[in-house]
């Protein structure tokens, strides 16, 4: 009986990412076979097919040399640290800008692929109707989250080490976004129908474990406290969480921390906090916005409007996305000195903010750019799509 009112509660709880607002027309205008949605869907389909093949992984099926951990414990190294050549056997030391390839990197690979096609194969399901990707999206989450001899455990505290220094810092849980795209996933899986009761519950128990560590240990605590994209990365990830999990008193805690907190003492009309600018890194600042839009949208999913948060000086997100317009166009314009090219990868975020701010500006810059072809993307264009064919119009 309990786990039938869980399944009925889960079944009305709105999506993180993508609203059932938009995700049933998308998924009927692709049964329809509407033309703005072929483009996007067979590249969706692609990815689909691609990921079904591969996988499953586990933080257990790769472990460092040489660190005494938990078997399941996620572990990852800060990427500018190296060995000291006068102490070969002693702590890391760092070099600024320069990353280390022989870094242990396995698990955070593990943790993007696991994601990545957890929201590939789920939205698949669901969005074409076809029960193969689901099974096998399904079969990918219960080797991460449930099965007891590869399940991951439900934190973060190992993730940024530092060999010879730490075990792990709360500069590591930004790792942790990936779970957001993983989510929307299983949100997808879980409106396909296909997806088994008992697995569901058990993944919603890991998610509140991992909200409780992220809201209540210390290295969760120091993030929540830092002040650049790490702290609005933190947020979004408590926010998705929450409302996967169907905590609606920590998501409107962590909306509220995002308007009042994070964005009114962080942004700043320079479209970086002053930690950001210290590190002159151009992708940074895209991250902060994109963590921002993340929150923000996660918000307007919800029903509550972030888009108008103001910050320093009157800044909104807006005029931050203003601001940094004309280097996302052509980043070679970016006048500060560059520690690492300027990605195009989660400029998703165009797209999502042209939505929520009612900017078709925004959304014809994110068409115009280059980006990757991925899942993640194809979905976006998908809602985009469905966006102006409601009646919105971008200017090209």
């Amino acid at each position: 009986m309990l786990l039938g009112a869980w399944c009925a509660q889960a079944a009305s709880s709105p999506m993180t990412l993508v609203s059932e607002g938009e995700a049933d027309p998308v998924r009927s205008a692709i049964t329809r076979k509407e033309a703005w949605t072929r483009d996007a869907s067979a590249r969706l389909r692609a990815q689909a097919d691609r990921r079904v093949k591969e996988g499953p992984w586990s933080v257990t099926f790769d472990r460092p040399s040489g660190i005494a951990l938990d078997l399941h414990d996620y572990y990852s190294e800060a990427p500018y640290f190296w060995p000291n050549p006068d102490d070969p056997n002693g702590a890391y030391i760092l070099h600024e800008g320069r990353v280390n390839p022989d870094r242990f990197t396995a698990n955070r690979a593990a943790l993007y692929n696991m994601s990545d096609a957890v929201f590939t194969l789920g939205a698949a399901s669901y969005l074409f109707d076809d029960a193969r990707y689901g099974q096998r999206a399904a079969r990918i989450v219960h080797t991460w989250f449930i099965n007891p001899k590869t399940r991951m455990n439900p934190h973060l505290e190992n993730a940024q080490a530092i060999r010879g220094v730490n075990t792990g810092r709360p500069s590591g849980i930004i790792q942790g976004r990936e779970f957001i795209r993983a989510i929307q996933g299983m949100e997808f899986l879980e409106e396909s129908g296909g997806w088994d009761p008992k697995d569901q519950a058990a993944v919603h128990k890991w998610f509140e474990e991992y909200l409780r560590w992220l809201t209540q240990s210390r290295n969760g605590l120091l993030e929540k406290a830092s002040t650049d994209r790490h702290a609005t990365w933190w947020t979004a990830q408590v926010a998705a969480v929450a409302t996967f999990v169907g905590d609606t008193a920590a998501a409107r805690t962590a909306f509220d921390f995002y308007r009042d907190r994070v964005f009114a003492k962080q942004a700043r009309e320079d479209t970086s906090s002053a930690r950001e600018e210290a590190r002159a890194v151009p992708g940074d600042s895209v991250a902060e916005i994109e963590a921002a839009t993340v929150v923000c949208r996660i918000g307007d999913v919800q029903g509550v409007d972030l888009w108008g948060a103001r910050g320093k000086n009157g800044s909104t997100l807006g005029s931050l996305i203003d601001n940094l317009q004309p280097y996302l166009s052509n980043p070679r314009r970016w006048s500060r000195e560059q520690a690492t090219d300027l990605e195009t990868d989660g400029l998703s975020f165009l797209a999502f903010a042209g939505m929520g701010l009612k900017r078709p500006e925004y959304i014809a810059l994110y068409q115009k750019l280059e980006h990757p072809d991925n899942a993640w993307l194809s979905v976006v264009d998908l809602v985009v799509g469905r966006w102006e064919a409601s009646g919105h119009q971008t200017r090209h």
